[in-house]
């Protein structure tokens, strides 16, 4: 990011009150959206609050122009730097730039746009969902100006809830020797698998290969226990999202579970899973909706690893920003990888495009899968290498996902509608 912040069009702002207009325009436009604001907001004006306790206003003035109005916080020093840059606002305190140079603060918690899709608009809530880790052997009390959601013990952290405010970055420059590390508490999606009748399963039931004696844990949105290809099958199961049952009411979980080890007897044994014979384990980690946070999904690892004790954890789910196999999510698998031989089978993602496999696809331990069609070509929607930052090699191998071809042009699927 820090490299980003010095390119040419890049906004420097005073402390203060501070507006820019993007794209970069005259002055005298930037005058005018000065004047505007003295009137208050615009209609559509958005707000929402940074990590620093700067809170940022972004009005949609129409023609692809938009205003960002920065109030900065009391105690605030140095300017703001605001860019524009693939379709996304980012605002950048110069306090923060340490520590995000030192990769000590996420990226994503100055990405405006990101935490405005992330639901977490001011006007939405009042608090700011973070990851925090410790270094070893430091006290890990929770911060001031946070309530702790649960204990990552995997990555040495805790899942916080920050009041949007500057309680928490005044306690953060304080605590640098013992926090290394605050992430934004990022929204996970599911990704959407629909075949797996490519991989010559009969060839391996044939030599035995069932599954027999292996426990697989599927972290996803649940299961419906009571279908007839998963009914008996289910060894363990827990619920990571507050307020939910296991009981899959969104059937991407039941879709996964199913694919991994359904017995078949709602086909007649015609549509088995690929591995018939494997004891299952369920963790919810993915609400209702779809979606989870990514620290219920670091706490739903740590339960399929070491309390299961599961030999595989399939993880049809993952980030849609890329990764580089450094944020919590990808640490907590290569921990427990080597803490407990778990092999963790894990999707590339559905963006489509080069260096885009996000977390926990990423990390260095993960089998992570990308997807072909039924021709075995790469799917159009499939997320690819090389990984984010290093260029690693990623992902790993792929399997069917799709048999579709990539989308017709808007105007030939104005009324089409797809699920990944």
């Amino acid at each position: 990011m820090s490299g980003s912040l010095v390119r040419r069009g890049a906004a420097l702002l005073s402390a203060g009150l501070a507006i820019a207009l993007l794209p970069a325009a005259g002055p005298v436009a930037a005058r005018e959206a000065a004047a505007r604001d003295g009137a208050g907001p615009p209609a559509g004006a958005r707000t929402v609050t940074l990590v620093t306790g700067d809170r940022v206003t972004v009005s949609e003035l129409g023609e692809g122009r938009r205003t960002v109005t920065v109030e900065r916080p009391r105690g605030a020093t140095g300017a703001v730097r605001t860019q524009a840059a693939n379709g996304s606002v980012t605002v950048v305190p110069d306090e923060a730039l340490p520590y995000l140079r030192a990769g000590t603060l996420d990226e994503r918690l100055f990405d405006v746009d990101e935490l405005l899709r992330q639901g977490l608009a001011d006007a939405r809530t009042g608090e700011l969902p973070l990851i925090v880790t410790y270094a070893q052997g430091a006290r890990a009390g929770t911060p001031r100006g946070t309530e702790r959601t649960r204990s990552l013990p995997s990555v040495r952290g805790a899942a916080v809830a920050a009041d949007k405010g500057r309680t928490f970055w005044r306690e953060f420059t304080r605590r640098t020797d013992a926090i290394t590390g605050v992430w934004l508490d990022g929204r996970v999606h599911a990704d959407m698998a629909e075949s797996n009748a490519q991989i010559g399963t009969p060839h391996a039931w044939s030599a035995g290969l069932t599954g027999k004696g292996v426990t697989v844990a599927v972290l996803d949105s649940g299961v419906d226990a009571g279908h007839p290809d998963l009914a008996g099958r289910i060894a363990a199961s827990r619920s990571f999202v507050e307020g939910e049952e296991v009981a899959d009411r969104n059937g991407h979980g039941t879709h996964v579970a199913s694919t991994v080890g359904g017995s078949g007897a709602a086909s007649g044994g015609k549509e088995k899973g690929v591995a018939p014979g494997a004891a299952l384990a369920v963790g919810k980690v993915l609400g209702d909706q779809g979606s989870g946070s990514e620290s219920q999904i670091i706490a739903g690892m740590e339960w399929a690893a070491r309390d299961v004790g599961a030999d595989i954890v399939s993880m049809s789910l993952g980030s849609t920003e890329p990764s580089d196999g450094t944020d919590p999510m990808a640490r907590a698998v290569d921990t427990l990888s080597r803490e407990t031989g778990a092999l963790f089978v894990v999707a590339a993602g559905n963006t489509g495009s080069p260096s885009s496999i996000g977390s926990p696809g990423a990390a260095d331990a993960a089998l992570t899968v990308g997807a072909v069609d039924s021709a075995d070509r790469a799917a159009w929607f499939t997320s690819a290498g090389p990984r984010h930052g290093d260029q690693a090699l990623k992902p790993d191998l792929s399997a069917p996902a799709s048999t579709s071809s990539p989308p017709a042009p808007r105007s030939a699927r104005a009324a089409a509608t797809t699920r990944r």
